[in-house]
This record gives structure tokens, C-alpha cells and sequence, in this order.
């Protein structure tokens, strides 16, 4: 019955003259993932947006707009006149196959401003015709199970039940470049899924150290980004995988061991610093939350930053692990972050890591290892791969599946 999808936006509303410009891209980014729906069409009005269906399968619609950074909410809605009759009868309609014993208002919204009735004229009118077609309903103006919406403009009357939130934020991409730290945890996916949903186009770095780590702990970060890879604007990320090995080996037999976590995480972020500067992007990202482990102390977070003066982002920073565990969860990387594949973040942690590092001893400790050798050794062999939604990349197989194509 569903006609056309009525889409809300959020925080972008409030940026008065840069509007148009974040209007341009969250369309352009609608546009793009509904691509093969060949029947759409699209109409703007003021704060309105609407997809036309046009016969198109709407479900399939749904699950990819909870994808687009930007869109507050949505509603599956139809068109009809502004003769009380006609609106009544759709809305009888849409509430006729809603099960079991429910209470509902009409809620009216009247943008035509020469229509004769007001706003809550129409609310009652509707319901006393709606009202004797319905069985076990009764009306609830405070605190009803479901709202019967009336939006009646100029150009005809739209009506909707259902409120679908969207993941809100920004449009993608708006904001910057980010260069994500992803080690394959629970963190990372959701630091890069937020860093997204504030408008910033990411790549990844991930730091891999076989033998000690796996090919199955680079497939598990290959796997995330997968999925988290439809929330971006053109359904790609890029990883960058550096090999590790040397440079943890080197600190693991120079340095006082109370100190590999910090003289590791160093090292990480001066190779993502070179990254960064090399690909023009704006910050470095991480899954870091303040006094989670203890090289996310402040202490451990001052020294490691001293070796970059980039941008670091830290979406999790307040958050508790049972948020993250709720929105990892929701974006689907739960289930693929809890593979039992260690990283290279977790092989050589000790027992007793220092918690409140002082640089001048970190420094002494940095200077045993020199290793600026391996560093730029490290960014010279990276091995990069792209990684888009709908074609899922393999490392076991020689042939790579194509799962999805936009």
C-alpha cells in the first residue's frame, strides 16, 4: 500500500548556510545506494525528502536507508487528497492489520494553511470515522501504541504510522579523511562505525605480525571492514596492513618489559602518522577508552600521542564496554570480533604493564630499541586492499565471492 518513504533529517538542519551542501551529498549518497531501483524517483521539499516508490520493493529499501549517515528517520507513508473521506480511509487502512488489543491517536500536522480545518479538527474528524471500523482499539491521546500521523500540505495529504530511526549523524564523508587503528577487537569497528556516522570517509591501518598472529586475524579485520563498509558513501575502505614482526620483535628483546605495550603503541602511531601525512588525510582514529586496559590510561595516552601532532579521535573515550558491546551488536561486528584470533595488540602483552609511564624513561627504554630503520622499513612494505560491500575478500581462497553487487 506504501507509496513513497517520507526522510527526516538530523543535526544537518542546524547548519543553516552550509544546508544546501549537506543536503547535495546525503542525496547523492541516497541516490547511490538505492542505484539499482531503477523506478525510484526523488523529491525535495524545504526539510522534506521523499523516495517515490514507484512499485519497488520497500523492504529491501529500509534495510540499506538504516545504512546512510544523516538520515534521522524515515517513515513508509502514502499520498492521497485532502478530502477528510479519503484521508480517513487510508488511515483506517493502515491500521486495520495491526494485531491484538492497541490504543491510537491521530496526530494532524497542517501545512496548508487555507485547508478549512485546523490541525486538531482533522485529528478528530478522522478518528470518529476511523474509530467505529476498528475492533478492540480504543483512543489514548497521552501515551498511545500507535500514532496515526496526518501531514497535510499543499500539495496533498501524507499520511504514516511508524517512526524508523536512522543511524543519524552526518552525511559521509562530509567532515574529512580519518585513518582508523583496527586491531580486530570490539572497539575498533565501532570507534570506525561512529567516526562515519559524524562524516568522516575512513581508511584503516592494521598492524600484523606472523607468525605470531594468524592469516586468520587478518581475515577477521578483512571481515569487519566488510561490514562496515556499506556505511561509507561508495561502499569501500581501504586497509593498510603493515608488517609488524620485526619492530615488536626488536622492542620485545631491548626494552624493559614493563614498557612493550607503550614502546609498541609509539611505534604504531608513528607509522600511522607517516600514513596519514602520505595519503592526505586529517587524523588518526582509535578504539581507545579512557582506563580500559592499561595503555589507555592518560598517563599511556600522553606518552604514545607525544609522537604525532595529528588530530586523535577517540570516540569510545567515555564509553563502557557494555555501550560498545550493545552498538557493536547493532552494526553487526559482534559476532566476527569475538573470533578467537589474537592480534598483534595482545601476543607479547605482560603480566605487570606500566599503567602511568613517565617519558623520560620511555625514551631511555625507545632509545635501546632503534628501530627507525624498521619503521620506514614497515611503511615501504605495506600491502594495501581495497574492500567493498558485496564482494567479500577471501585470503584462503585464490577467487574472491562476489555476495552482494550495487
Amino acid at each position: 500500500m506504501y507509496d513513497r518513504i517520507l526522510i527526516r533529517f538530523g543535526e544537518m538542519t542546524l547548519k543553516k548556510d552550509n544546508y544546501k551542501y549537506f543536503l547535495d551529498r546525503i542525496i547523492r549518497d541516497i541516490e547511490n545506494k538505492l542505484i539499482d531501483f531503477k523506478k525510484l524517483e526523488y523529491h525535495h521539499e524545504m526539510f522534506r525528502f521523499y523516495i517515490i516508490l514507484n512499485g519497488e520493493d520497500y523492504n529491501e529499501i529500509v534495510k540499506r536507508l538504516m545504512w546512510i549517515p544523516g538520515i534521522f528517520s524515515f517513515s513508509l507513508c502514502v499520498k492521497t487528497g485532502k478530502d477528510i473521506n479519503d484521508i480517513a480511509n487510508v488511515g483506517y487502512e493502515l491500521l486495520k492489520d495491526k494485531k491484538g488489543q492497541y490504543t491510537f491517536k491521530v496526530e494532524s500536522h497542517r501545512g496548508d494553511k487555507n485547508y478549512p480545518l485546523t490541525s486538531i479538527e482533522i485529528s478528530k474528524k478522522v478518528s470518529a470515522l476511523i474509530l467505529p471500523k476498528l475492533r478492540d482499539v480504543v483512543v489514548d491521546v497521552h501515551n498511545p501504541d500507535v500514532e496515526l500521523n496526518i501531514d497535510l500540505r499543499v500539495d496533498g495529504t501524507y499520511i504514516f504510522t511508524d517512526v524508523i530511526k536512522g543511524i543519524g549523524g552526518y552525511p559521509a564523508g562530509i567532515a574529512g579523511k580519518g585513518l582508523v587503528m583496527m586491531s580486530g577487537g570490539l572497539d575498533s569497528p565501532v570507534a570506525t562505525y561512529l567516526s562515519i556516522k559524524k562524516g568522516i570517509n575512513v581508511s584503516a591501518i592494521h598492524f600484523y605480525s606472523p607468525p605470531f598472529t594468524s592469516i586468520n586475524s587478518l581475515q577477521k579485520v578483512i571481515d569487519l571492514l566488510h561490514e562496515l563498509a556499506k556505511y561509507t558513501y561508495k561502499n569501500h575502505i581501504k586497509l593498510y596492513v603493515v608488517p609488524f614482526t620485526t619492530i615488536q620483535e626488536k622492542i620485545y628483546k631491548n626494552a624493559n618489559n614493563i614498557y612493550l605495550v607503550t614502546l609498541m603503541r609509539r611505534a604504531m602511531y608513528r607509522i600511522a602518522d607517516k600514513v596519514v601525512r602520505k595519503h592526505y588525510l586529517d587524523c588518526i582514529i582509535n578504539g581507545e577508552s579512557v582506563g580500559q586496559v592499561a595503555s589507555q590510561t592518560l598517563e599511556s595516552m600522553k606518552v604514545v600521542n607525544e609522537v604525532t601532532n595529528l588530530p586523535i579521535l577517540r570516540p569510545l573515550a567515555t564509553f563502557d564496554k557494555e555501550e560498545i558491546v550493545t552498538i557493536s551488536s547493532k552494526i553487526n561486528t559482534y559476532d566476527i570480533s569475538i573470533r578467537p584470533y589474537e592480534d598483534c595488540c595482545t601476543v607479547f602483552v605482560p603480566k605487570h604493564p606500566t599503567i602511568k609511564p613517565v617519558l623520560n624513561d620511555v625514551l631511555l627504554e625507545e632509545d635501546k630499541c632503534n628501530f627507525t630503520i624498521e619503521l620506514d622499513e614497515a611503511v615501504k612494505n605495506i600491502t594495501e586492499y581495497d574492500i567493498s560491500y558485496g564482494k567479500r575478500i577471501n585470503l584462503f581462497e585464490e577467487e574472491n565471492d562476489d555476495i552482494y553487487n550495487l
